[in-house]
């Protein structure tokens, strides 16, 4: 019994101690979160001018739309369709979209960002696959309001057949 205790404390002060040590990110349709030697400055749209941000000693205690990270984990979750997995995220996009892919089979992947018309925008991933899931970020900020094709080659190794799989995603500014 004592060791069952044992256990269910010490996984506690691990779930606890991780807890404390979150990096603050603003995760909002616009605000900003900023620190320097003098102390830090955040804000979001909607927060009520009431509201105070108070920190000491490298601690922050606001109201607001704070979160401990802004790396989309759900893309890691690809369903797979007839030849493989291909993802993009979030959708519709501000800064960064997150692409991810899980393929059958090792090749060549390329992927690139193309306009409503078909003109391509960006090179944004080259390489050969081999196995698992491949997940990168990519900065869309320099794009201008509207939709966009990810559309990502696959040249396989074992027959040199080419897949392609296009996703549409929306940026926003």
């Amino acid at each position: 019994m004592k060791k069952l205790y044992f256990t269910l404390i010490a996984l506690s002060a691990v779930f606890i101690g991780n807890a404390q040590m979150l990096t603050p990110t603003v995760i909002s349709s616009t605000g900003a979160y900023s620190s320097n030697a003098n102390g830090s400055l955040s804000y979001t749209v909607g927060e009520m001018t009431m509201v105070e941000t108070f920190s000491a000693n490298g601690n922050i205690l606001t109201q607001g739309f704070q979160q401990p990270n802004d790396f989309p984990t759900a893309i890691l979750d690809m369903t797979k369709d007839d030849f493989g997995a291909f993802a993009v995220y979030p959708n519709p996009a501000v800064d960064n979209i997150w692409f991810g892919m899980e393929l059958p089979e090792a090749g060549k992947v390329s992927v690139g960002i193309f306009d409503i018309i078909g003109q391509k925008v960006a090179d944004v991933y080259n390489g050969n696959y081999n196995n698992g899931k491949i997940v990168e970020q990519t900065n869309v900020s320099l794009l201008a309001a509207g939709q966009y094709f990810l559309t990502m080659t696959f040249t396989s190794d074992k027959d040199a057949k080419t897949h392609i799989t296009t996703k549409k995603f929306q940026v926003i500014n």
